[in-house]
């Protein structure tokens, strides 16, 4: 009983340390619950969704209609349905799709208000609706014509609303889905007939099935256009990229929080073995057994680690909920309703148990093996010289230099720990930067650096003639490398002597577009230099051509090859002087049923400032939480020294030391490790960002550069020094605190 009491006396001598420790593994315990939270209800529901509304597995125009789709479906076992589509602009910014209502394929659902009962009403998307201001019972005009707005919906082939496919961000500000009755479509225009395809046979490869439909179309005489696959519809596939994020993210952030906790928790039991190991020599001499001190010290640990793991669950369970509707916001499915596993409840509680109780068993058995005369004697205590500091010359540096370096490597676990703390601490921060960072250099920077027209036209069969004044023609084809039919993107032909599209190579100077041109990040991704030769796959007609690159344009402004339209066409049997599209740098007025796509620029730059405003949210959250962490662990490590130098700092004192020259001496004397921590973080940061960028070029085919900006490096070591000085502040009483008495009672001892 004396040995259980005296656990709550060792918690309270030392309250705010292991309040550190605590909060690091409620963090740990939070972090895996709400991130295994989002990504398994969002898996769920997506799956649910698309499953039971019928997502389709491609889509497709043709130059004439399908006129046995009865005998296609048999032969291919697939359900075929033909749609409608019109693009109708209700402002100069603003765009509303309107899709007609399927009933096999891409079935519409109703997250609020009611399914249409007939012609003169309409469903929106909930994100356009709220943006735009058309809540249920309000009325759209539509080029002359009035609907009722019956409801909200959600599409299987849309859950992420993008106007075109190969777009990265949506903009519910300019752009809509809306569904309506196909009687509807009367009046509004010559709207675009769309076949959506979804194959019955869920386990064969739907590439296979897809080509296999292809030649059959081209047997018929029949030439498809517009041809989307699901896994090259970022519409389809953004949801899975961040579902798959928070699945792999759930398992290494928690760990790390649970393994720095392990080794400060295994230093700490560690310290207080070896100061009272002739106390536990006097307890065996009294009948104590070994085991019975084993479970006396375990008790520290697994309390810790018991009461962070139950109040980091409770605090995550509320919490799964809210983060599930934020990223529903972003993603528009239907939310049946939110599961909580108890399973991952329980994980969250017993890992930080499992963790911390194995550390610290094999640092207090290893230290308990000692027979009781040997620990009464004390002699484990001296201070040993590791192989470290010998090998490091001290001798001729300064007093204060050399106290300050002797004071890190006399314990090196203590060293590993707060290397790897602030390492991690600086990471995590480094990392919203650089994500932000990366993704306004694309989609503003570069993009702007590259292209100088503000419209995208692209039609649905080719064109001839010239081009409007301000606007340049170009030809393009979707192509991919044998066997990756994942890594899609677009050779693009274009004017030899074009103004409107600007490359550079690596040293800033301008490339010609009279060669073959390949835009850097599509040369990583396959491995290409100047002067090598490529064979590509064209996704229209499944041949093989190729292509020699002259040069890798230093830009991130998409994934393209760029050569000589002239050249594109005569490979592609296109018409000499024809076009497939239309650089503009102002509007034209070309009718929508001979588009198959338009693209504005400044729409894009507009939905990156809209996210601009989320991510800076996150990368404060993140900066603020890094630094919590930070504050954390270098409060745990100063505290340790300051325990460990308790004698010494008392000597000072005797010796004359002011108390401003002894906390130099202790409290800076992780300064040095502090800024090695910062500098490791770098490249162990780019190295992290490069791994998650390959993975999501592998799930929606984006590649996105590593852009480090100085300035936010600068900030973020701001941030950890400031961090390090509040921890300095912190500890600074504990050093005064500190009496003369204590070398006295060391000698005594």
């Amino acid at each position: 009983m004396a040995l259980k009491r005296r656990v709550f006396r060792i918690f309270k001598e030392n309250v705010m340390r292991y309040l550190g420790v605590l909060i690091l593994i409620i963090l740990g315990s939070y972090t895996f619950l709400v991130a295994s939270g989002i990504a398994r209800n969002l898996g769920d529901l997506v799956t649910s969704f698309t499953e039971e509304n019928k997502q389709e597995d491609l889509s497709f125009q043709t130059d004439k209609p399908i006129t046995d789709g009865a005998k296609l479906e048999k032969d291919f076992n697939a359900l075929i349905e033909e749609s409608k589509s019109f693009d109708a602009a209700l402002s100069d910014t603003l765009t509303l799709r309107l899709l007609s209502n399927t009933k096999r394929v891409n079935i519409p659902a109703v997250t609020e208000g009611k399914p249409l009962s007939g012609p003169g009403e309409i469903l929106l998307d909930p994100a356009f609706a709220k943006a735009n201001g058309y809540p249920v019972g309000s009325s759209i005009n539509i080029l002359g014509k009035t609907f009722a707005v019956a409801g909200f919906v959600s599409l299987p082939h849309y859950i992420y609303p993008l106007k075109n496919v190969n777009d990265i961000m949506n903009s519910p500000d300019n752009f809509g889905i809306g569904v309506i009755d196909s009687e509807d479509f009367t009046g509004l225009g010559n709207p675009s007939v769309i076949y959506s395809v979804r194959f019955n046979k869920r386990g064969q490869s739907i590439n296979e099935q897809a080509v296999q439909l292809r030649e059959r179309l081209h047997d018929e005489g029949i030439t498809e256009s517009e041809w989307i696959d699901i896994m090259n519809n970022k519409r389809a596939r953004m949801p899975w990229a961040s579902i798959t994020g928070m699945k792999t993210m759930s398992v290494p952030l928690p760990s790390a929080m649970f393994l720095m906790c392990c080794l400060i928790i295994g230093i700490m039991i560690w310290r207080m073995i070896r100061q009272e190991s002739v106390i536990i020599g006097t307890l065996y001499a009294q009948g104590y057994r070994r085991g019975e001190l084993i479970r006396h010290y375990m008790a520290i640990p697994i309390i810790l680690a018991l009461a962070g793991g139950i109040i980091g669950s409770l605090l995550a369970l509320p919490s799964v909920a809210p983060a599930v509707m934020a990223m529903i916001s972003y993603y528009n499915v239907p939310v049946n309703g939110i599961k909580l596993s108890y399973l991952n409840v329980l994980i969250g509680i017993l890992t930080p148990v499992l963790f911390l109780g194995l550390s610290s068993y094999c640092v207090i058995r290893s230290e308990l093996k000692l027979s009781p005369a040997e620990l009464m004697k004390g002699d484990k205590q001296k201070t040993r010289v590791n192989a470290i500091e010998r090998a490091i010359k001290l001798d001729k540096l300064k007093f204060n230099t050399k106290f300050k370096l002797r004071e890190q490597l006399r314990s090196v676990s203590r060293l590993v720990f707060l290397l790897l703390g602030v390492t991690s601490a600086s990471v995590f921060m480094l990392f919203g930067f650089t994500i932000m960072n990366s993704m306004n250099y694309v989609f503003k920077n570069s993009t702007n650096g590259t292209y100088k027209f503000e419209y995208e036209y692209a039609f649905k069969d080719v064109q001839s003639g010239e081009a409007p004044e301000g606007a340049e023609v170009f030809s393009a084809g979707r192509f991919y490398p044998e066997g990756q039919e994942e890594v899609e993107f677009y050779v693009t032909g274009v004017e030899p002597d074009s103004t409107i599209l600007t490359l550079k190579d690596n040293k800033d100077n301008p490339l010609p577009n009279n060669q073959v041109n390949i835009t850097k990040p599509l040369a990583d991704r396959l491995g290409i230099n100047a002067g090598d030769t490529v064979s590509l796959i064209n996704k229209q007609d499944g041949k093989s051509y190729t292509f020699h690159i002259d040069a890798v344009a230093d830009s991130y402004a998409g994934q393209f090859i760029f050569l000589p339209m002239a050249k594109l066409n005569e490979q592609l049997g296109i018409p000499e002087n024809s076009y497939m599209g239309i650089w503009s740098t102002k509007k034209l007025a070309i009718p929508e049923d001979k588009l198959s796509g338009t693209k504005s620029l400044s729409e894009v730059s507009n939905a990156m400032d809209e996210l601009l405003g989320p991510m800076v949210s996150m990368v404060v959250a993140m900066t603020v939480i890094s630094c919590v962490v930070g504050l954390i662990i270098l409060y745990l490590v100063t505290s340790l020294i300051i325990e460990e130098n308790k004698n010494t700092i008392s000597m000072f004192k005797i010796f004359g030391y002011r108390h401003k020259e002894i906390q130099t001496l202790i409290l800076n004397s992780s300064t040095y490790v502090i800024i090695a921590g910062f500098i490791i973080s770098i490249p162990i940061m780019a190295a992290s960002m490069d791994a998650m960028y390959g993975y999501l070029g592998a799930m929606i085919n984006l590649v996105l550069p590593i852009i480090i900006n100085p300035l936010y490096v600068v900030i973020c070591f701001a941030a950890i020094m400031l961090t390090y000085q509040l921890s300095k502040l912190l500890c600074a009483k504990k050093v005064n605190a500190v009496s003369m008495s204590e070398a006295l009672k060391a000698g005594m001892e």
